[in-house]
């Protein structure tokens, strides 16, 4: 067979680093002898009246081919210098952006036969499932994410581009971003940026850029290696989706970025004024230790007027990433649904978790868009005024009330109270797979929702008062709740459920009114929970109040609670603060303080002889900002321990300890000693110490 050849569509750019052919070797099928091998990225030969792509040689046979499998090695070459962390600056690459395959005779060879062409690639690219904008419109597959660039923002200089969808495409054909930049004001106003959020947290190790900058030759026929460079500056920054904390912003968005490398590319060295703006290199390989990827930020600190660029490609390594989200439609619930928790079925190996977010809504509103035929948005009557032939199509959009919430705070284990409002008619959901370790991953199967029938549909808002305490104070708490709306279906309730969180001790009904008036209501502390039974009749109307004391060692405390009808099973509902942090209460000395060690008594003086009067040393105090257990030991003046006393109990933050003067099974002589109190914290330690005198 002799001028045969084959050309291979792979449908999209991939960075490959081997071409193999396979021939069969049968009577009949033997390998082809004589053949070249071509390879092209896609890029059009611009101004081509037809679609027109220039191949590269990627090789040939040495001598005559008998061998079943033939394998080329692709390689990038031509390209110049430049410098920046993690960048390989080799001017030849192991590796090249290859589309088509062109295999083509240069000879005759009895019975040739081609039966396989296969091309390795480099890794997996986590660009080529982003969920761009383009994907979203053509109802591609995609795991979600978006990008954005200065197209979507309002600045001078800013919205000039055609868009960075084409950079995630893995087209490099006929879509390319061009970009007219700006000089005026700083990078983010140039208009030449890029922003990848890839929807979820990846461990990346590897990302290749492949720009072009534009306006390189008179005619540009194809990609010609020797005539192509970039921009002479531009850095990569990445963020693992940390909110910053700056309120000066240094890049786009509320995200805190790290610098990956910072460019600085070499000059041509070309004179002839048309190659001027040859920049370097024209692709870019950046090599590195995995690190936690959510957004990728591209951005040309010195722009100038005209710009392309062509393909970003993002590897994964090896292993599980690190954070994955899963996000659900709106989910129609039937009618109002009081929700109380959430529970999944799930393999949770350690090192990893699961974090389900939530929102909660009750509709939704409906918006109309009128557009000429020329695509333009005009007012309903402008609409009505134009002449038929000129108008275009009017558009319903659905979006949401203003009965839905934010986000919830996460549920982080399976049968957690629900975190979202409700009772509400419409729900959805977020759920974050997180890992620590590339080696293990969470597997969630199902999510089940707890939920019945409101006791009161409209729900109800509950708040807590006074919203700030002191450390370990006994202080009256007044518990407010109050009905959103009333109906006549509602069955209303008659028991209030207030959850009693750590870090409060002494708990202490004092009193509850309903509708302003004081009423007999039945006090019982079952566990971590004040519970209050309501007179008749049930409440569906008015407002109810309860009124407790406590003592509190945690800042904030959290007192959430919930209301139930006792004549029917499983209809307990939430209470949803009236405002935020409405349901929780500042201790602010616990925060403007560095002690740990609080309200401390003890017994000064003692007498161990047995009489049953002032035989032991009594010792209390609260613990605040850590859950450590403290040490108390005795020691003599001289410093030598002669105790550690165990603790009786610790709840709440309070601790409680006693000495009977005995060590060993013997009492010690008369005299002053020291009592010792240590807590070890990863921030600091802290020791008190006070003095016992023992008598007789």
């Amino acid at each position: 067979m002799q001028l045969w050849w084959i050309e291979l569509d792979l449908g999209r750019a991939v960075v490959a680093d081997k071409i193999r052919f396979r021939f069969p070797d049968e009577e009949g099928a033997r390998p082809f002898e004589f053949f070249n091998v071509f390879a092209s990225p896609g890029i059009p030969v611009f101004g081509s009246p037809t679609p027109l792509i220039v191949y590269t040689r990627v090789g040939r046979p040495i001598s005559n081919n008998t061998e079943r499998v033939v394998e080329f090695d692709l390689k990038s070459t031509g390209l110049r210098g430049a410098s920046g962390a993690h960048l390989d600056t080799n001017s030849t690459m192991d590796f090249d952006v290859i589309r088509f395959i062109r295999f083509e005779a240069t000879g005759a060879t009895l019975d040739a036969a081609l039966a396989e062409i296969e091309v390795d690639g480099v890794g997996y690219n986590l660009s080529s499932m982003v969920g761009s904008p383009l994907r979203r419109e053509r109802g591609e597959p995609h795991w979600g994410g978006t990008t954005w660039t200065s197209k979507d923002r309002d600045c001078e200089g800013c919205g000039k581009g055609s868009g960075a969808d084409e950079m995630l495409d893995e087209d490099l054909a006929f879509r390319t971003w061009t970009i007219e930049g700006s000089d005026k004001g700083d990078w983010r106003k140039s208009g030449v940026w890029h922003v990848v959020d890839f929807g979820s947290v990846f461990r990346a190790n590897r990302v290749i850029f492949f720009p072009i900058h534009g306006g390189q030759s008179p005619v540009m026929y194809g990609f010609q290696r020797d005539k192509q460079g970039s921009w002479q500056n531009f850095d990569f920054l990445i963020s693992d989706g940390s909110p910053s904390n700056s309120a000066d912003l240094v890049t786009e968005g509320p995200y805190h970025y790290d610098l990956l490398s910072e460019i600085a590319n070499g000059t041509n060295s070309n004179t002839d004024p048309r190659y001027r703006s040859h920049f370097g290199r024209y692709l870019f390989d950046l090599n590195f230790e995995p690190l936690d990827m959510r957004l990728f930020l591209w951005r040309v600190t010195k722009p100038e007027q005209f710009h392309r660029a062509l393909q970003l490609f993002v590897f994964h390594a090896e292993g599980f990433p690190r954070q994955v989200e899963l996000e659900s439609e709106d989910v129609f619930l039937g009618g109002a649904r009081s929700i109380r928790s959430i529970e999944w079925d799930a393999d949770i190996p350690p090192g990893t978790r699961i974090e389900v977010d939530t929102q909660t809504g009750n509709g939704f509103d409906e918006i109309t868009r009128y557009y000429l035929i020329n695509g333009k948005e005009v007012t309903k009557a402008a609409y009505d005024a134009a002449k038929k032939r000129n108008r275009g199509d009017i558009i319903v959009f659905q979006v949401r009330d203003d009965t839905w919430s934010d986000w919830s705070d996460p549920h982080r284990f399976s049968g957690q109270d629900f975190q979202s409002p409700s009772p509400r008619t419409w729900l959805h959901t977020r759920v974050r797979l997180i890992s620590e370790d590339p080696d293990v991953m969470p597997t969630l199967r199902s999510l089940r929702f707890i939920a019945n029938a409101p006791v009161v549909s409209a729900g109800l808002t509950g708040t807590i008062s006074p919203r700030e305490a002191f450390v370990d104070s006994l202080q009256e708490f007044r518990y407010t709740i109050l009905l959103e709306g009333t109906s006549g279906r509602d069955v209303g309730f008659n028991r209030v459920i207030v959850g009693i969180p750590p870090g409060v001790a002494d708990v202490e009904f004092v009193g509850a009114t309903i509708g302003g008036e004081s009423v007999e209501a039945i006090p019982e502390m079952v566990a971590d929970s004040l519970i209050i039974t309501l007179p008749p009749p049930v409440v569906k109307r008015d407002s109810v109040e309860v009124m407790f004391r406590a003592r509190l060692t945690e800042t904030p405390t959290v007192f959430d609670a919930l209301v139930l009808n006792s004549r029917q099973e499983d209809n307990q509902q939430g209470v949803v603060p009236a405002e935020f942090d409405a349901q929780q209460v500042f201790l602010p000395d616990a925060i403007s303080s560095r002690k740990l060690v609080r309200s401390l008594n003890h017994t000064s003086t003692f007498t161990p002889n047995g009489d049953g009067i002032n035989d032991l040393m009594e010792l209390s105090f609260t613990i605040v900002k850590t859950d450590r257990e403290p040490e108390v030991s005795i020691y003599t003046l001289a410093g030598q321990r002669l105790a550690q006393l165990e603790s009786l109990s610790q709840q709440a933050g309070r601790a409680r300890f006693e000495w009977n003067g005995e060590v060993d099974g013997s009492t010690v002589p008369p005299g002053v000693y020291i009592l010792r109190i240590e807590v070890d914290t990863d921030a600091r330690n802290e020791r008190v110490h006070r003095t016992v005198h023992v008598a007789y």
